[in-house]
């Protein structure tokens, strides 16, 4: 899998940050989040053609071996899917990053503002084989004391970020990368299925747990097979 980067070094401070910025290619994708909060409001909805879902795997299995980055996709600028907003949403970036740097997301408007059109361009190349196959995903581990792989939400700036261990990127970037392997073959399967998604929580897979007050608890991803655009 690749993904076109530019690379930035931003200091803050006594702090100096990596970001790693996804660079516009042939997916699309869009992040809304509703009503005008900072952190996105009751809902956090992300949809993503198939190219866009390439993309988001990368991104994903790029944050599972860059633990010292923050990997960040510009998803604002992205172009909206006619049909698939309501009235009020708005758009949000990601940012994908590891729990060890403890960035605190009240910085990145901060960290953002100084990206500039500064950087080192490079293409990311990371191999398919570090997400398992689903059946090699122990489920039932959240259950055990002392687990701490599952991936946390924060907002900030009209930004979602996703913090979690490399192992949380691993497991939950096998489910995003569906979303480009498996959603148009089971939607031509079939075809009165009404959409493709996957759904990632707060905490642990499968549960809704106790975000960041205002932050919504589950970000909800879909396959826009017929992306028609209104703008």
């Amino acid at each position: 899998m690749k993904l076109r980067t530019t690379v930035h070094r931003v200091r803050a401070g006594r702090d100096e940050y990596r970001v790693v910025s996804a660079a516009p290619g042939e997916g699309r994708a869009v992040l809304y989040g509703d009503g005008d909060g900072d952190a996105g409001g009751w809902e956090l909805r992300l949809y993503a053609d198939r190219a866009g879902a390439r993309d988001l795997a990368a991104a994903w299995a790029l944050a599972a071996r860059s633990p010292r980055s923050l990997v960040h996709l510009p998803l604002r600028a992205g172009t909206a899917p006619e049909g698939l907003t309501e009235e009020g949403a708005v758009r949000m970036d990601l940012v994908l990053l590891h729990h060890s740097l403890a960035f605190p997301a009240s910085r990145w408007k901060e960290v953002r503002a100084r990206l500039g059109s500064g950087g080192v361009q490079h293409t990311m190349d990371v191999p398919e084989s570090d997400f398992p196959a689903e059946d090699e995903i122990d489920f039932g581990s959240h259950h055990f004391a002392g687990w701490r792989d599952g991936l946390h939400f924060a907002g900030a700036a009209r930004t979602l970020f996703l913090t979690g261990s490399a192992e949380a990127f691993r497991w939950s970037g096998a489910w995003v990368r569906s979303l480009e392997t498996e959603a148009a073959a089971e939607l031509a399967r079939w075809p009165n299925r009404s959409h493709y998604c996957v759904t990632l929580s707060h905490g642990s897979p499968g549960r809704n747990g106790r975000p960041p007050k205002g932050v919504p608890g589950q970000l909800h991803m879909v396959y826009a097979h017929e992306w028609r655009v209104t703008d």
